[in-house]
């Protein structure tokens, strides 16, 4: 039995930039015992899950530097969440990716592990029928039938149990579908006998790779080390370092109280940890607690489509309409209003220069500006209705009448064609769902890759 393990990380979410070359080739250098990545992440938004997509454009040449490095040591590799949702088509989509890459790199044979995440709708309204509680999370309501069958896609996000599956069975790469951000690391150190507090917590430390050090870089390589009494985190860029506020920080990131992580079948209790300067780069960390959950519940996670979507950009300098924004907004909703009353249609306008980061919740909402950014949103059934929608919306801006404007148009500078965007989809199912056993909606496969 191993006295430590550990755990090589260079992104946050793969794909969506090349990892540091450098960094990485230094932490492999230091010969890990595992590499992992974060795939996935519902904060991009519903438009991922609900279209089916992938958001990175760097998927297949991070992919090979992690499967090239790992196989070269014979280092398992763990993947979390493939294809952004860990839907059904991403782990296929990577897992595919990964057989191709053995061929062309002639990778001895090995075997890849993976497993599903995708809920079918009549599980859950069987769920429903046999009078179970759907519970929302975040102010969700209870989930009903109607949100179940309008929901394009719905996953479930799995806890450490698949990869402990799939490691026992002998899997050398894991392609995982939806799971939770801390699992794919915590699974191999449960799986190597450490104790489950530290290696949930060691998950959570090292789940955005170079994101727990200072100064700030992206996609740089740590290793996270876990023994039986503390783990430790190593930054492998030569100019970063962890420090007791960088790591601490990261405990409180992403979440609504800094104490507590949730994952599949208990939660890591974080009230009594001890973060300590373990020498220059390094931070030791120790204290957290398990506490194992009394009724095994499971997180799912779905998207319903809203309609088409357009976007369109106002730049505003005139002071009067700058001043009374707000005001230019209202007549330009009250001309579409009047001219599309009859339809169905979502228009949204995000004042950039304002609040169109925070919205509602921006301390220096009044805070005077010079110009300003509006980018104009619209949603509806069709194509040609939401663009149709959006370009009058943008043309009512340069022609905008309210009080003490004198001139008779060019009030702002408007994109000349309003661009065709993403559909529009809202996450409608947030929700948990009672279970028996954790593996019940993650099936795991075993297939064979290499020359």
């Amino acid at each position: 039995m191993k006295d430590r393990l550990r755990v090589l990380i260079s992104t946050g979410h793969l794909g969506t930039a090349p990892s540091g070359a450098e960094s990485f080739r230094l932490g492999m250098d230091s010969n890990p015992d595992y590499v992992v990545a974060d795939a996935g992440s519902s904060d991009p938004g519903p438009v991922y899950l609900g279209e089916d997509t992938t958001l990175g454009h760097f998927v297949r040449e991070e992919l090979e530097l992690f499967l090239a490095a790992s196989r070269a040591k014979r280092i398992p590799l763990v993947i979390g969440s493939a294809g952004d949702t860990g839907s059904n088509r991403g782990v296929d989509e990577f897992v595919s990716i990964v057989k191709e890459l053995a061929r062309e790199h002639r990778i001895p044979k090995f075997r890849i592990g993976y497993f599903y995440s995708e809920v079918p709708k009549e599980y859950l309204r069987r769920k429903l029928a046999g009078g179970a509680v759907l519970a929302g999370l975040g102010g969700f309501p209870q989930l009903t039938a109607e949100e179940i069958d309008s929901a394009t896609r719905i996953v479930a996000v799995s806890g450490v149990h698949p990869f402990l599956r799939l490691l026992g069975m002998g899997a050398d790469v894991i392609i995982a579908g939806r799971c939770g951000d801390v699992c794919f690391t915590a699974g191999p150190c449960i799986h190597h006998g450490f104790p489950e507090a530290l290696a949930y917590h060691m998950g959570k430390m090292i789940e955005c790779a170079s994101l727990v050090a200072e100064p700030f870089m992206g996609k740089e390589t740590i290793v996270g080390t876990i023994s039986r009494e503390d783990i430790r985190i190593t930054p492998y860029h030569p100019q970063q370092r962890c420090t007791v506020a960088s790591v601490a920080g990261h405990s409180m990131y992403e979440r609504e109280t800094p104490y507590f992580e949730h994952a599949l079948g208990g939660t890591l209790d974080m009230r009594e940890c001890r973060y300590q300067q373990h020498d220059a780069r390094s931070v030791r960390i120790a204290g957290a607690k398990w506490l194992p959950a009394s009724e095994l519940r499971v997180k799912i996670e779905g998207a319903k489509k809203i309609g088409e979507r357009y976007m369109g950009f106002v730049g505003l300098r005139d002071p009067h309409v700058v001043g009374n924004v707000d005001a230019a907004i209202e007549w330009c909703q009250s001309a579409v209003a009047r001219r599309f009353g009859s339809e169905r249609y979502e228009l949204h306008f995000h004042v950039f220069g304002r609040d169109g980061v925070l919205k509602d919740m921006e301390p220096l909402r009044q805070a005077p500006a010079h110009e300003l950014g509006v980018v104009v949103e619209g949603v509806a059934a069709t194509d040609a209705l939401a663009e149709k929608i959006t370009d009058f919306a943008v043309r009512m801006f340069f022609l905008v009448r309210i009080p003490g404007v004198k001139g008779t148009a060019g009030a702002a500078a408007t994109t000349k064609k309003t661009m065709k965007s993403s559909p529009g989809y809202t996450w409608n199912v947030n929700h948990t769902v009672p279970i028996d056993d954790p593996m019940e909606l993650f099936p795991v496969h075993l297939t064979e890759a290499g020359v």
